[in-house]
């Protein structure tokens, strides 16, 4: 194909390409009750000065720092963190499909833009494990494309944007250095024993590229330190339990991921493997080893692996192209790239079936075991609801117990007692035993003792939501006492575009509450 004419098509398939990546992820669309705790810290922050979750407390309960700096700057100019994270995931997904491609270009040494190049933002395009975090609200497409952005940076030779992007990896999610470091590593070792050292950055530079990523991310450590007086953040003292769950989450979240992305029908292309694909192979790995690590997820699509399945689709894209060329020479990238656009059809289908399947299961658990998008999504719709309710019908300086700390803190706005301790301190101060067949992130369960010691007025982390009020004697049945009593919000039925016909029956939302004690419109009943 002439070099012109192939531009132009290339260009055309970027093109289709990005908007085909954006309508696949619309059809995901979501927002998990785990970013309303970042929006919480973000609102506070903007609102208030204070990167705290409950004003007064000094508790790093998230672990994505520049994204919340991001979204309280947006709140400041007027875009609520709901609002704007969308957005912003969708551009971190683009991002990212367009990282992967340079990526793979420079490695492959590639000159001039042909269709071959853009395999891998192709089969990113088709592939839920990607295009979910567009969606979200979470930090990860943007971690996702900083790291690879540093890794694409590296492999240029372009030294300063890649100590920046891996500052910028760093500060948005800190697990992100791992295959940042891996990746330079590898492809330094194999510079040097390829003989070719002229492509490695002298000693300068790569002092200044360490300066460059090392300082933000050195600084923000000795800020931690100084505001919130610990070295790693409060999410550590939960998470650094998900090793008890590598044989039964990690082993299935990895295993899952794998069978998603239909790995084994790819096989044959391992044959074509060669030292020089090491600088993609070993990031997969460390990706895959640190989420086996910590115990996985419970969210469905592979949260903690996007890096992995970016890097997997340009490993795939490389290989087509270099099997191409070997066996069709000067016509291989034309036919590499459409066995690329098949792949990427076959993908676009099965991810049809598996929308339809998580559009069916609005609650419960995909596959017995993972959350899906509806799920999450109506979770916390109900809890933003809820929330809304509470901060117009109760006292702004009540306390309620939850054991989802997102959707319902940050719409209610009221001080919250976290029992699974995240945004708590209380994991730190109490020893306790964390449940070996919890879920990720759930292992540990704020003894009753120091819950009744934080003396919320609400108990909602063991209430109940449905469109029927629950029976007086279930309040009684909670392992809190036989003088509990509920305390109902009535959201109703609320609009809501995202449900059929536009409203969203919540009902009641319903928590606990102490006999005699009256919390804004719930008082006892007075006998006759």
């Amino acid at each position: 194909m002439p070099a012109g004419r192939g531009q132009k098509s290339a260009v055309a398939l970027a093109v289709a390409t990005a908007a085909a990546l954006l309508l696949h992820a619309r059809a995901w669309r979501f927002v998990c009750d785990d970013a309303y705790i970042s929006f919480r810290y973000a609102w506070n922050l903007a609102q208030h000065g204070a990167l705290e979750y409950n004003l007064g407390e000094r508790v790093e309960g998230y672990t994505n720092f520049l994204w919340v700096v991001v979204l309280a700057l947006g709140t400041c100019l007027g875009a609520l963190p709901e609002a704007l994270a969308p957005w912003l995931t969708q551009l971190g997904a683009l991002a990212g499909a367009a990282a992967t491609v340079v990526l793979v270009r420079a490695l492959r040494g590639a000159s001039g833009w042909t269709p071959a190049d853009l395999i891998p933002a192709m089969l990113l395009a088709a592939a839920p494990e990607y295009v979910v975090w567009a969606h979200g609200g979470l930090e990860t497409s943007w971690a996702a494309a900083s790291t690879i952005a540093a890794m694409a940076a590296t492999a240029s030779g372009r030294w300063r944007a890649a100590g920046l992007a891996t500052a910028l990896a760093g500060l948005t999610r800190p697990d992100a250095v791992l295959p940042i470091g891996v990746f330079v590593a590898t492809w330094s070792i194999g510079h040097v024993l390829g003989g070719r050292r002229d492509r490695l950055p002298s000693l300068r530079e790569a002092a200044m590229a360490a300066a460059l990523a090392g300082g933000p991310l050195l600084g923000h450590l000795l800020w931690r330190w100084t505001y919130y007086g610990e070295w790693l953040p409060n999410t550590w003292a939960i998470k650094q339990h998900g090793r008890l769950l590598r044989d039964t989450f990690g082993v299935a979240y990895v295993t899952a991921w794998a069978s998603a992305l239909r790995l084994v029908w790819l096989a044959p292309l391992a044959l074509l493997l060669r030292a020089r694909h090491a600088a993609l192979a070993l990031p997969i790995a460390a990706v895959l080893a640190y989420a086996w690590s910590v115990g996985g997820d419970f969210m469905a699509y592979g949260r903690f692996l996007m890096v992995a399945t970016a890097l997997t689709a340009g490993a795939v894209g490389w290989l087509l192209v270099e099997a191409g060329e070997r066996l069709l020479g000067p016509r291989g990238p034309a036919t590499a790239t459409g066995v690329g656009i098949a792949l990427a059809a076959v993908l676009g289908v099965m991810s049809r079936e598996r929308l339809l399947k998580d559009r069916a299961t609005p609650t419960g658990w995909l596959d017995g075991r993972w959350e899906g998008v509806t799920a999450m999504d109506r979770f916390a719709r109900e809890r933003v609801a809820a929330g809304t309710w509470f901060k117009e019908h109760v006292p702004e300086d009540i306390v309620i117990s939850v054991g989802a700390a997102g959707a319902l803190p940050y719409a209610s706005r009221l001080r919250a007692v976290d029992v699974y301790g995240l945004v708590d301190r209380w994991p730190r101060e109490v020893e306790v035993r964390p449940q070996v067949k919890a879920r990720p992130g759930h292992q540990l369960m704020a003894p009753q003792a120091v819950i009744l010691a934080r003396d919320p007025d609400l108990f909602c982390h063991v209430g109940h939501v449905g469109p029927k009020r629950p029976s007086p004697a279930a309040a009684q049945g909670r392992g809190f006492g036989r003088d509990m009593v509920w305390a109902c919000a009535e959201p109703g039925a609320v609009a809501d575009p995202r449900e059929p016909g536009g409203v969203l029956e919540v009902g009641y939302y319903c928590c606990l509450r102490r006999r005699g004690r009256p919390v804004g419109p719930f008082v006892d009943e007075v006998a006759p």
